[in-house]
C-alpha cells in the first residue's frame, strides 16, 4: 500500500443541515465526520491525504487531528467534484501514484472496503476503479452504464440521465481509486455543459473508457458504509445505526445490557464477558469494563476502568478513574480525574 494517497472532498457548506457550521465538522458519535474519513484513510495505509477545504476552511482544518501525512488545499469556488479534485493536482507529482477519492460527509466507510477497492484496482491494472452498489430504486444517485460486453463505460448523473438509464439498479457511491496521471489527464477534458453547470468527476469515466483504458469496480454489500449526510435527521439516524452496531457487538460477546437503546457505548470502549450495564448509561473514551463488573443505571464513564466484579450502584460519574476489583461505589458517588490518561 506504499503508493496510495487519498483526496478527501470537504469544501461544501451542506445547506440542508440548517447549520452555520461546515457539515463535515459535525460529530457522529463524538467524532467529527471529517476525522472519521481521515482515520479510515490512515487505516487503509494511505501515505498522503489531501483534504480539499472551502466553506469555513479554518474550522474544517481545526477539526482534523494533526498528522504529517495530511495537507490541505483550498477550493475557493465550488464548481463541482471534478474541479475540487483538480485543485489537488499540484500536490500530486507522481503520475503513477494511486489516489482514492473520498467524501468528507460519508463517515462510516470502512478501511476494509477501501483496501478491497485498491487491491482490485491493482489486480486489474485499471485507470480507475469505482465502488458501486445495487438498489431496486437507486433514487437520485448516478447510474453505472455498461457496454455490450459488460464493461463500465460511463457514469450518468441522475439529473442528466434518460428514463431508461434511471431504471438501472447499479449506482455510483462516489468512492474511487484512480491512477493519478490518468485522473488529471481526463479531468482536463471535462466540461461543465450539464444540468448543474459543474465539472463532474464522473465524466472522467467515459473519457477513460473512450481512450481504451480499463475501468474496474467493486460492489459494496453494506450500504450503510456509503450513507452520506444531508440533514440533521440523516445524521442522527446514521449515528443511531452506528451505535446500535456497537451495542450488538457487545451483546453478542457475552455482555448484559438492559434497555440497550438507552445505553451509549463509544467505539474505543473495551468490555469483557459477563459485564452488566444498566439503562441510561454513557460509556465513552478509553474506558475498560473488566469481567463481571456491574454498571448501575444512569451512570457516566469516560476514560475510566471498572475492575473485575466491582459494582457501581448507579448515578455514578467516573472521569479518568480506576475502580479496584470487588469495590462497591455507592449510589451517586463521583470520581473525577483521579488518574490522568495520555
Amino acid at each position: 500500500m506504499n503508493n496510495l494517497a487519498a483526496i478527501i472532498l470537504a469544501a461544501g457548506k451542506g445547506t440542508r443541515m440548517k447549520s452555520e457550521r461546515a457539515k463535515v465538522t459535525l460529530p457522529l458519535a463524538d467524532k467529527p465526520m471529517i476525522q472519521r474519513v481521515v482515520d479510515t484513510a490512515l487505516t487503509a495505509k494511505c501515505q498522503k491525504i489531501y483534504i480539499v477545504v472551502g466553506y469555513m476552511k479554518n474550522n474544517v482544518i481545526a477539526a482534523v487531528e494533526d498528522n504529517a501525512k495530511i495537507d490541505f488545499v483550498e477550493q475557493k469556488e465550488q464548481l463541482g467534484t471534478g474541479h475540487a479534485v483538480m485543485i489537488a493536482e499540484p500536490l500530486i507529482t507522481d503520475p503513477m501514484q494511486d489516489v482514492l477519492i473520498l467524501c468528507g460527509d460519508v463517515p462510516l466507510l470502512s478501511a476494509k472496503t477501501l483496501i478491497q477497492l485498491y487491491e482490485e484496482h491493482k489486480r486489474s491494472a485499471a485507470a480507475c476503479s469505482v465502488l458501486t452498489a445495487f438498489l431496486d430504486d437507486a433514487g437520485k444517485y448516478g447510474r453505472i452504464l455498461r457496454d455490450a460486453t459488460g464493461k463500465i463505460c460511463a457514469i450518468k448523473e441522475y439529473k442528466d440521465a434518460s428514463e431508461e438509464q434511471r431504471n438501472i439498479k447499479e449506482w455510483n457511491t462516489g468512492i474511487y481509486c484512480f491512477m493519478a496521471g490518468e485522473l488529471f489527464s481526463a479531468l482536463k477534458k471535462t466540461s461543465n455543459h450539464n444540468q448543474q453547470g459543474e465539472y463532474y468527476l464522473t465524466d472522467t469515466i467515459e473519457i477513460l473508457y473512450q481512450q481504451g483504458k480499463n475501468i474496474s469496480n467493486v460492489v459494496l454489500e453494506d450500504l450503510m458504509e456509503v450513507s452520506g449526510v444531508n440533514s440533521q435527521e440523516e445524521l442522527a439516524a446514521l449515528e443511531d445505526i452506528y451505535l446500535d452496531r456497537i451495542r450488538q457487538k457487545w451483546l453478542n460477546s457475552g455482555v448484559i445490557i438492559h434497555n440497550p437503546h438507552s445505553v451509549y457505548i463509544g467505539e474505543e470502549v473495551i468490555i469483557e464477558p459477563d459485564v452488566e450495564i444498566h439503562q441510561n448509561t454513557v460509556i465513552k473514551g478509553k474506558s475498560t469494563l473488566e469481567k463481571s463488573c456491574v454498571i448501575g443505571p444512569c451512570s457516566f464513564l469516560e476514560n475510566s476502568t471498572v475492575s473485575t466484579e466491582a459494582i457501581l450502584q448507579g448515578h455514578n460519574i467516573l472521569v479518568n478513574a480506576i475502580i479496584p476489583e470487588h469495590h462497591i461505589l455507592n449510589f451517586g458517588s463521583q470520581i473525577i480525574e483521579e488518574t490522568h490518561y495520555e
